[in-house]
Formats: C-alpha cells, structure tokens, sequence
C-alpha cells in the first residue's frame, strides 16, 4: 500500500497530485507534522485541521476557494460541464438586485440554468424581496415553515425587551405601499387594514386578563369596563369615545335592539290603485284665493278658462289648452293608466255685465256658453319632454298642438251658466293616460252675446308656460261646431283670418285653473304585508340632553323635544292646560293660536248655527279643499274629545251642587264653601244662575248654624 504524503503547503499538494498518478481511491490531508493522515472512505479529498505536534495543537486553518468580483465571476466562459462550479464573490455587485450579492456562488445548469447563490438558493425571500411568480411543487417562493405540506403556522415572535414589544406591519417598513396592509385580497390595500373575509374580536369575559382600560380607537367585544352588569353585555361591540365631560369610556357599538326574523305579517294602511272611481285635485284652493283681477287690468281676462271680449257687441269665440305634467298628474292621485271621465274648474264668482252695481241686469239675458272638449297626449317633442315641456310665445314655437285641436271630441257643453263654485265638464268618451303621459285639455266655447266681464276661477302656477290661449271675433255671428275647431294661433307665414287674436304677449302664461279630475284614483285600503321588525326593550329620547334627562318616562315611550308631525300639523295638547291653567306650553303655542273653548251653554247654539263641532272643518271647507290632512282631522278629533270630557265634568259639578240643594241636609259652613267655589268656577253657567244657587246654598248654611 502506498505511505500517505505528508504535504505542508496546499498549492504543492495541488500541483504533486496534478502530476502524479497514483492507484489510491481517496486523498488525504492533515496539519500533523509525521503523522500520515488517514482520509474518510466516503471522501474523496479529506482535509484535516486537528493535527498535533506532539502535545500541541496546530492552528486551525480554512480552505480558500477562488475569490473574485461579480463582474470575474460572470466573465467565466461556463459550460454544461461546469456544473457545481463554486466561487467566491468578494464585492456586493448591483445593489439591491438578488444576482449580485458578496458571498458563495455556485453554477447549475437546472433549470434555470446559471449562478445560484448558497445563501438563498430557493429556501425563502430575499431580504430586499423576491419575484414571486409561480408557487407550483416542488420550488414554490415563500416566507414560512419548510414543509408546505404540514401546513404549519408562521408564528412571529418579538424579544421580551424593551418592555413593550410590538411586531408593525405596513409603516415605513413594507413597499411598496407604506403602510397599508391587505389579508385575503389579490389587489393592493386600499385603507391602512382591509380584509377580505370577516374580523373576529375574541369575546372577552369578566376576567382581569381581558379588561382593556378604555383609549380612544380601540374595539373591544365583551363587557363594558369587564363588569357583569349584564350577561348580554357578552354579546355587544365596544367602542371609545368622549362623554360630555370629556372622559373616554366604553360605548356600545351596536344597537341594543334585536331584528326580529322570519318576516312577521302586518296590515298596512295606504293608498292603492284598486280601481275606484274619484276626484283627484291638481292644486288646491286657499283662504285668500288666488286669482287675477279681470278687465281692463287683465284684458279679456285670459286667466280664466270663461274669458270675455268684455265690451264688443260680437259674440266672442275663444280656445284654450292646458298642459299638464305627468309627475303633476301622479302627484294629484290618479292611477296609471289613468281613466279620465271629466274634470272641473272652481269658480270664484258669476259672470257680471258691466259694472257690478248694476248686477244682475233683468234687461240683458244670461250669459251662456257652447263648446266642446278634447283631450290628448302632446306630440310635440318639447310638450312631449317629462320634465321641461311648455307652451311658446308667439312667434315662437310650440304653437297649440294641432293633433290635439283637430282630433275627436270626447264631450261638449251647451247653455252653460257660471256660478261659484265646481263648474263640471264630463266626457262623453273617457279618455285613457298612460303611465308618464302628459296631458293636453282643449277646450273651446262660443258665447250667446258678446258684452261682460268673465268670472275669475282660483288658480295655480306650476312654473312653466302651462297655458296656451286664443280669442277670434268673427264679422257676425256665432261660429258653428265645425268652425270652431279650426281656431288656431299658428298664423306665420298664413293671412290672418277674419278679427284678431290676442297679443302676443299674452298668449301663452304660466297660470292654470285650479283642476278636479274625476277618474281612476288612488283610495285607501288595507293590503298584507311581511316585514322583519325591531324589537328594542328602552325608551326612545330626541331632543337636548338637558330636555332629555328631565323628559325620559321609561321603556317602551317615545319623546319628541320639538313635537310630532303630521305633515305641517303638530300633534298637541293644550285643551287642559288652557282650561285649568289658562295658559298653555311655549311648544303648544302655535297649535293653541287657532283654538277656542267652546262653553256648554254655547254649544248647542253653535253647532245649530255652523252644522259641525268646534275646531273642526265644516263640509263646505271640506268639499272646497278636497278634504284635510290627517294632522288636522286627528288634532280636531283631539280637541273635541277633550272638549267633551270638560262638559261631562262641568255637568257632574253642577249637578252635585243641585243635588245638595234639592235633596240634601243642611249645609255646615265648610261644605257651603266648597259648593260655592265649583259654582263660581263654572264655565257653563251664567252669572244670574250662579248668583241664585249662590243665594241658595248659603241660606243652607245659615239654618245650619242657627238650629239649636
């Protein structure tokens, strides 16, 4: 067997194997002077650092491979046959790029072929951060446990000093969003934390360990404070904020009530198209009624759908049209498609010839007029439009619709005489709208002479032109049927016929008679309906803190600091207060201005005179507005009942003290005292009466005193 070499210097080694040729399997090396190193068998060079010299031990000692910059290494001409190729890289290369770091460096033609550094060959990311493409089997990119298989978890864990620890995510330390942190998303964070998914708060029960002292921000779920107050408290969020004082604390996050699930049913009361015939009003009519004064301040009184020629002699023949909207049609309360079988307009007073001193005149006959309806859906794109369709202005365009003017007629009138109050046009043909439908009304008359002055209706102003008007004086005599239908105002580029048609400023205005229609309207009814429902165990509190904590009447009551409304009406009670009191609360003030105590004796007079209860709409009001709103009708009811009351309790005092009187023993002083006092406050009888009963009871007392 060949004796081992004993070689001092690595290089010599190098070059005496390089030449040597020899029949061994493996080549060993070691720092003790004499004595033959024996190599591993497994190793086909061992190098050996634990030699002795004699009882010394020699200086450890490294093995140095070729060292050499990135730009050497990737100098070297590699080949297939290079692979394992192992240097040292000696400086940092490109910075921040993972291919150019200081340290081990080895050639592998597996894919991808080329320099693979040691420290970060496929084990995890690079401290600057790595590309991850792919996360396929075998060589997935990754930051966690080795074995992707056990799904084990990444557990980070922070030095017990300093004393407070903490890992941050997102601020100054992650790009390339600062900052902002993303769990389950495949797109960037948005807000400093979003989560795809749900968040779950560890529900903290009354242990010292999970009290959280309250600071402002946190969200915490379980008790208030830690404190059992309540097993419920369990189950609520909690927040932080500042109380009025300007401590921070706990506050519940969710509301204290429950929904209530599966849906329960319920009746609803609402307004239902169920095909009922009604009236449905476009405008509404007021206690100071709004008009414009006839002529000569409103020549031909053109604001009025029974205009005049108010002095010619010749029978006057006049056309209007009035549009109106869809919204303003849904809005009075018809249903769609609506059936239109008439309308009305309200007069405000009757036609007058002349001066109204001189009205009536026997020696001129009455005014009577002849006509005929027609009612359309606009085709004119711009009267056709939703929302800015309206009438122009001579010579502008629109003129009147022509398809309307000349279509069929769906009703016509004749001796027609004005009067105050509904004046009613029903249609022959009822006329159907559909839904989103403007509507034209076309209406022209002849009248039976010419002189007089028309009555003014009560009117309306949408805020657009709604009104298109024309008047023609034919050379003599009435127009026919047939004639009528032609009167037109388009008569650009046309001769004008015969008499004229009124200025052009005055033809087309924003001015409409207030307008019942009678057809298919909404009605009240009662329809099933299924609904989850809150259920909350406290009382509802809106107002100030200060009126809140002197108003609160316990669960199950609702509190309104400003009062509750039905539509413009407050609900309030100030009958009480103003009987006993004599006064009322500032916040009943308005609702008492319009009030007044009607006293038994009165009643009867009063309702024989009016025909309905005091603080109550009389049917003539009622007829004329179209009925009330349900804040009033409820607040009227209101008052009356508590009127009612008053009288019962009025009549039983009374009729206490006429019992003692009748039927009763004489009177000590004291009880005298006490009948007088409820005779004297009184509110149903009269001063005579009082004086008498008065007169009465102390002639009781008297004998009283003087018996023996």
């Amino acid at each position: 067997m060949r004796k081992p070499l004993h070689i001092r210097h690595f290089l010599s080694l190098v070059a005496i194997a390089a030449c040597t040729v020899v029949s061994a399997q493996n080549v060993g090396i070691n720092t003790s002077p004499g004595v033959p190193p024996t190599p591993d068998a497994n190793a086909i060079l061992d190098l050996d650092v634990t030699g002795l010299t004699g009882s010394v031990t020699q200086p450890k000692r490294g093995m140095l491979i070729p060292r050499m910059t990135e730009a050497q290494r990737l100098a070297i001409p590699v080949n297939v046959s290079d692979n394992g190729l192992l240097v040292y890289q000696t400086d940092t290369g490109t910075v921040n790029v993972p291919t150019g770091k200081r340290g081990f460096w080895y050639y592998s033609t597996a894919a991808p072929v080329g320099w693979v550094q040691l420290a970060v060959a496929r084990t995890g990311w690079y401290t600057t951060g790595n590309a991850v493409g792919s996360v396929v089997a075998p060589y997935p990119e990754h930051l966690g446990t080795a074995n992707l298989s056990l799904n084990r978890n990444l557990v980070f864990r922070t030095v017990l000093a300093p004393a407070n620890p903490a890992m941050q995510m997102g601020y100054e330390l992650f790009d390339y969003k600062s900052g902002f942190v993303g769990l389950g998303t495949p797109a960037p964070a948005v807000e400093r934390l979003e989560v795809q998914g749900a968040i779950r708060l560890e529900k903290n029960a009354v242990l010292a360990s999970h009290v959280t002292t309250p600071t402002e921000g946190s969200i915490r779920y379980g008790t208030k404070d830690g404190l059992a107050s309540s097993a419920s408290n369990l189950n609520w969020h909690w927040g932080t904020d500042a109380d009025t004082l300007g401590t921070i604390r706990w506050n519940r996050l969710e509301n204290a009530e429950n929904l209530i699930t599966p849906p329960q049913n319920y009746n609803k009361d609402t307004v239902d198209c169920i095909g009922a015939i009604g009236d449905a009003y476009r405008g509404f009519l007021s206690p100071a009624p709004v008009t414009v004064s006839p002529a000569p301040t409103n020549p031909g009184n053109i604001y009025s759908p029974f205009a005049t020629n108010f002095t010619s002699t010749v029978q006057g023949n006049y056309r209007v049209q009035y549009l109106y909207r869809s919204s303003e049609l849904v809005e009075a309360g018809l249903c769609f498609p609506a059936t239109i079988n008439g309308f009305a307009f309200y007069c405000l007073d009757q036609e007058y010839l002349g001066l109204p001193a001189s009205f009536p005149n026997p020696a001129i006959p009455a005014v009577q007029i002849t006509g005929e309806i027609r009612l359309g859906t606009p085709v004119t794109a711009a009267l056709a439009n939703l929302t800015s369709g309206a009438f122009g202005t001579i010579p502008g365009a629109p003129f009147m619709e022509d398809p309307i003017r000349t279509s069929a007629v769906l009703g016509s009138f004749s001796t027609l005489t004005t009067s105050p109050g509904w004046v009613n046009f029903t249609l022959a043909t009822p006329y159907v709208l559909s839904a989103n439908q403007n509507l034209i009304i076309d209406i022209v008359w002849t009248r039976n002479i010419g002189p007089g002055v028309g009555p003014r209706v009560e009117l309306e102003d949408p805020g657009y032109n709604c009104t298109k008007w024309v008047m023609y004086r034919p050379a003599g005599g009435a127009q026919s049927a047939g004639t009528r239908m032609t009167m037109d105002d388009n008569y650009l580029g046309a001769p004008a016929p015969s008499g004229a048609i009124v200025s052009p400023g005055a033809n087309a205005h924003t001015k409409r008679p207030v307008t019942r229609f009678t057809g298919t309207v909404v009605s009240p009814a009662t329809v099933v309906r299924q609904a989850n429902y809150i259920q909350y165990d406290g009382g509802l509190i809106i107002g100030s803190p200060g009126w809140a904590a002197a108003n609160f009447h316990g669960a199950g009551t609702v509190s309104a600091q400003k009062g509750i409304y039905d539509g413009s009406t407050l609900l309030s009670d100030h009958v009480f207060d103003s009987y006993f009191d004599g006064t009322v609360r500032p916040e009943d003030a308005p609702a008492h201005q319009g009030y007044a105590y009607v006293g038994l004796d009165q009643l009867r007079q009063r309702l024989e005179r009016d025909r309905h209860l005091p603080n109550m709409p009389s049917r003539t009001t009622w007829e004329a507005k179209g009925g009330a709103s349900l804040g009033t009708i409820t607040t009227g009811l209101w008052e009356s009942v508590e009127d009612q009351a008053l009288y019962i309790t009025q009549l039983e005092k009374d009729l206490t003290s006429l019992e003692e009187m009748a039927f009763g023993t004489d009177l000590s002083p004291q009880e005298a005292q006490r009948l007088i006092a409820e005779v004297q406050g009184s509110k149903r009888l009269t001063e005579a009466q009082k004086l008498h009963l008065i007169d009465a009871l102390n002639e009781k007392a008297q004998r009283s005193t003087t018996k023996p």
